[in-house]
């Protein structure tokens, strides 16, 4: 059977299954919406002292919302604590005050007080705002019960989610006899929306008791979504009147001084060191006029202008070492905080995988996963209207592997039918004033239906690269289907051999890729049989093809899969994998090993458990075994961490891949330590260390934060690369970098 009969099975095969996916809420698509909830903001001339104790008079005033329901795991039920919240404004700040019953204070979850904390593992009091009122886009901000910070900001439902968005806001909590009670204070000035005299906004309440395994909404979105997706099942506020956001502009400088030996020039490393120095080697460098800043400037009430000078990223912590045993590039995620904020509006075609990515703004400012400095740049982003819009122009100094580079991005996308909206994309890569450019432009749509239960995505791209012409085109189409009980997705990645986004991330191009994912997600409530054990069951199988471009199989993938999330949020996970490759040209695996071209079928099982993270102790175990090309494989995942109260946190992860083939065998061990340590809630010390096998390199990473203002913050960071191998032990990179920043907003 040919590939392009077999892509038109497949694709037959999904519309089928969507069309009887859908069948059973044909009809209840037609039912009217249900009245949306409405709370009101109570304007007041009072001083609020935010101690977390609502014991100010003006909060009586302030009208009592209630009525949370739990949205799992019994959704629609009441909850086993009640929450009450209260609105007050002036003209500078938006307040809201939380009052979270508890029938046992003492029992309150708090497992961590740092910036942006972990919320499936604690106890929190969240608000998202949708200050439009557009059910698409807002900011999210929550609070545990010590007065720990969450913040982010988001757009498209929710899945794009900027969780490294810092606003400035304050907040502070109290324990107390009944719960604990919550203050926030929002600046209007953080926030963005219209003039208009009279405002509205959407507004989601949430309150997580992790002890009962409870999430409570105020406006209640089925039990499938998660907080942010919950926006367009959000309240309405009312009641505000003649507040302004502000003038907007914000100016962060920063100075830097360090010192930096670097010996080995990054040999064998893997994606470590984002924040590592520069220099020449066997040499000691000593710096101490690093300055530069960030600038932030409202346009309008949804536009912001950003513009950054000789740009620094010494204080990010260092990536995640991966193995890889494929053939294909592995992928980096972004973590740069500049190309994080509004990075969803320059995301091209949702997808669920990052198989072929027209834009990833990690080509900017690294070369072969080591830093190239950035003399700066400027992003016009946000909100006009009906559309979102995103223009990005960044410029990187001349380094060891490229001249002076130009980096383009221009991204428009116009909201459509409710939830959906269509777009496009172009891209320009220019390295110095001669060389040759690489431009790239597409056209994509994110078409939701039926209240957000299908999506759909199609994506044509095309890349314009001198001496590969031909054959550089991209087609996409993904699609998606969900309800509480069954999951559906189909995708098709169709990419040319000379489809070459250099400012994107292609995994293997020149290929047609076929992915499918069903599920069926039974989920239990505590009264049903197995009900005290069991959360969520999913049972699922995937299938994957990839064809070469003359219609021939490159690869097939087949793996059926069970998943159990029991009552205390533990899991359980396992499944069988077929596997078929086609190796067209042979390869090595780490330390040089081998795989011959030729034809590979093999299966594969694995097994998987992870505890409760919320308790003090907690773990994870992974297996794997099976066949491995012409050879046997087995991998060992094992973590554990243990906290001492909410300041202290230390983590050991570990893997081990061995491998056996006629051609060799080795063992790869990779080996994370991670220790944070949070002395207050403006002070943190975090250590980051790596070692592998491969290149036998330890790697380690100690990051001390001290946030002296709102956004304003103190980074002593160290960074070390040692080699152990004896070609090498004397080769040993470091860098010690001291960093100021301050906020001034206008």
């Amino acid at each position: 059977m040919n590939g392009s009969r077999i892509g038109r099975l497949v694709l037959q095969a999904s519309l089928a299954a969507l069309a009887v996916a859908t069948l059973p809420i044909a009809a209840r698509s037609q039912r009217p919406e249900p009245a949306r909830k409405i709370a009101h903001a109570t304007p007041t001339d009072a001083k609020i002292t935010l101690d977390g104790k609502l014991d100010e008079p003006a909060w009586q005033t302030a009208e009592l919302i209630a009525g949370f329901l739990q949205q799992d795991p019994k959704e629609g039920n009441p909850p086993s604590g009640e929450t009450e919240i209260r609105i007050l404004y002036d003209q500078n700040y938006l307040y809201v005050g939380a009052v979270c019953h508890d029938e046992a204070p003492r029992k309150i979850v708090v497992n961590d007080i740092s910036r942006d904390f972990e919320t499936t593992e604690e106890d929190y009091v969240a608000v998202l705002l949708d200050t439009f009122n557009d059910r698409r886009s807002g900011y999210y901000l929550a609070t545990t019960a010590e007065g720990g910070e969450k913040d982010s900001q988001f757009i498209d439902e929710g899945r794009a989610n900027n969780i490294n968005w810092d606003g400035v806001w304050f907040v502070e909590s109290h324990r107390n006899e009944i719960g604990y009670t919550a203050e926030f204070a929002i600046p209007f000035k953080t926030l963005r929306f219209s003039k208009d005299r009279q405002q509205v906004w959407g507004l989601q309440m949430i309150r997580r008791n992790r002890r009962h395994a409870e999430a409570n909404y105020w406006s209640l979105p089925p039990r499938r979504y998660s907080s942010t997706r919950s926006i367009s099942y959000a309240g309405e506020l009312h009641g505000l009147e003649n507040v302004e956001p502000g003038r907007n502009l914000q100016v962060k400088p920063y100075a830097l001084a360090g010192i930096s030996e670097l010996n080995s020039r990054g040999e064998g490393r893997r994606g470590v060191g984002l924040g590592a120095l520069l220099d020449e080697p066997d040499a000691t460098d000593w710096s101490g006029d690093g300055v530069g800043f960030d600038l932030k400037y409202g346009v309008t009430p949804g536009l912001s202008l950003d513009f950054t000078l000789n740009t620094d990223f010494s204080h990010v912590e260092a990536d995640t070492q991966q193995v890889n045993l494929t053939r294909f590039p592995t992928f980096f995620p972004e973590k740069r905080e500049f190309f994080l904020e509004n990075a969803g509006i320059f995301s091209f075609g949702a997808t669920a995988r990052n198989e072929a990515l027209l834009f990833h703004s990690r080509t900017i400012g690294l070369q072969g996963g080591q830093p190239v400095p950035i003399l700066g740049g400027a992003r016009l982003s946000g909100h006009a209207g009906r559309n979102y819009l995103g223009l990005l122009n960044m410029e990187t100094r001349t380094g060891d592997w490229e001249p002076e580079t130009n980096f383009t991005a221009a991204r428009i996308r116009r909201d459509i039918l409710g939830t959906s909206n269509v777009g496009a994309i172009f891209l320009n890569r220019q390295p110095g004033l001669a060389g040759d450019s690489n431009r790239a432009f597409g056209v994509d749509a994110n078409l939701v239906l039926l209240r957000t239960d299908l999506r759909i995505s199609p994506v044509i791209a095309r890349t314009i690269t001198p001496g590969r012409e031909g054959d550089d085109r991209l087609y996409r189409m993904e699609g998606e289907y969900q309800n509480n009980l069954v999951r559906y997705l189909g995708s098709y990645v169709g990419s040319g051999k000379n489809f070459r986004p250099e400012m994107g991330f292609v995994r293997r191009p020149g290929r047609r890729i076929i992915h499918q994912e069903f599920e069926l997600r039974p989920r239990f409530t505590p009264e049903m049989r197995f009900g005290s054990i069991l959360r969520d069951v999913t049972v699922g199988i995937t299938s994957e093809q990839a064809l070469l471009s003359g219609g021939h199989p490159e690869s097939k993938l087949l793996t059926p899969r069970l998943n159990i999330i029991f009552a205390d949020a533990s899991a359980f996970d396992v499944r069988y994998t077929q596997d078929f490759e086609r190796v067209g040209s042979r390869f090595n695996l780490p330390f040089d090993v081998v795989v011959p071209a030729g034809d590979y079928r093999f299966n594969q099982f694995a097994v998987s458990y992870s505890s409760d993270h919320s308790k003090p102790l907690a773990g994870n175990l992974g297996y794997l075994r099976g066949d491995f090309y012409n050879g046997t494989t087995s991998q060992w995942t094992t973590g554990f961490r243990v906290r001492l109260g909410y300041r202290l946190s230390a983590s050991v992860d570990f893997e081990r891949d061995k491998v056996k083939l006629p051609q060799g065998s080795f063992h790869s061990d990779l080996v994370g330590v991670h220790v944070e340590y949070t002395l207050n809630a403006k002070m943190f010390l975090n250590a980051f260390i790596q070692y592998n096998n491969e290149a036998d390199q330890l790697s380690t990473n100690l990051r001390y934060r001290f946030i002296h203002r709102p956004l304003s913050d103190v980074y002593l960071v160290y960074n070390d690369i040692r080699n152990r191998s004896s070609a090498n032990s004397d080769k040993t990179d470091w860098s010690l970098t001291l960093k100021y920043t301050r906020l001034l907003s206008f």
